[in-house]
């Protein structure tokens, strides 16, 4: 056996349903999610409110269709259903302790807010959660798992929590090399990880935009990034790395909640997703 599941308190869903809007990163348009509550057991679900079909897409690694510049979740039969740009939501549902949730979103793609998890975060807490009498179900990794390419990579090992060590190294005298320990048990997820933004290089706008994307983007939803400077100021000295550590968790919650130690270097969406998909298997595995 290499890993299991554990119960871990009750399952939570939403109080109340959510309003959130606000402008898509890429597509630059106007964009709506509404947050609803869950039965027990439902997990994290998506549909697209402005297509024909509603079809309900579960937030799980075989449902990830683009790992382009963000995370995207659709179907293979019906190609235009994609939602994309869910990994700082999905972080956020993370932190504030939900299981289960409907998630209606008005188009492709979720509002990016202020480029951090945060303010979805904020919402969610501000209406509260309510406990479902289902048992919560953790899955334990208990052997090593891990997904590589190039110089870049992460891996997942035992461990009694949810621990995440980031090494962050870009050849940019911004940015240079960082790391940073994320531990659910003992550092504050709302006030440590969930404010840090997205960030972007200025010298690459011109073809994010040619290729259809960052059409959104703005100094007020991401760190914008000059040759020697931030164009706005950074609200951690370290705000990349804690990012970074925001879309591990983001992608990591594809799976729902899940116990080991994640370390990664340099790693992004395309390798996260690897890794999950490797877990899903050992899910998988468990349960049959």
């Amino acid at each position: 056996m290499t890993a299991l599941y554990i119960e871990n308190g009750k399952q939570k869903t939403l109080n109340e349903e959510i309003i959130i809007e606000g402008i898509a990163l890429h597509s630059g348009k106007d964009a709506e999610i509404r947050l609803k509550p869950a039965a027990a057991g439902t997990g994290i679900v998506f549909f697209r409110s402005d297509l024909k079909q509603q079809l309900k897409l579960k937030a799980v690694p075989e449902s990830v269709v683009n790992l382009v510049r963000n995370t995207t979740i659709g179907s293979r039969e019906v190609k235009e259903a994609k939602i994309s740009t869910i990994e700082h939501l999905m972080a956020a549902v993370w932190g504030s302790g939900i299981d289960n949730l409907e998630i209606e979103v008005s188009g492709p793609e979720i509002p990016v807010i202020d480029g951090s998890a945060y303010p979805y975060y904020q919402k969610i807490m501000n209406v509260g959660l309510q406990e479902q009498q289902e048992q919560r179900q953790i899955f334990k990794v208990e052997s090593p798992v891990y997904a590589r390419q190039d110089d870049s990579y992460i891996t997942i090992l035992p461990y009694d929590g949810f621990k995440i060590s980031y090494t962050l190294d870009y050849q940019h005298p911004v940015i240079g090399s960082s790391y940073f320990e994320f531990d659910a048990e003992k550092i504050d997820f709302a006030e440590e990880i969930a404010r840090a933004r997205t960030f972007g290089f200025a010298a690459e706008v011109e073809k994010l935009h040619a290729q259809g994307l960052a059409l959104g983007g703005s100094l007020d939803n991401a760190v914008l990034i000059e040759e020697e400077k931030t164009v706005n100021p950074l609200r951690f000295e370290n705000e990349f790395v804690r990012h970074k550590i925001l879309d591990v968790i983001g992608d990591m919650f594809l799976n729902g909640r899940i116990m080991g130690h994640i370390i990664a270097v340099k790693s992004g969406h395309r390798l996260h997703v690897r890794l999950a998909e490797k877990i899903r298997e050992k899910m998988l595995e468990e349960e049959n």
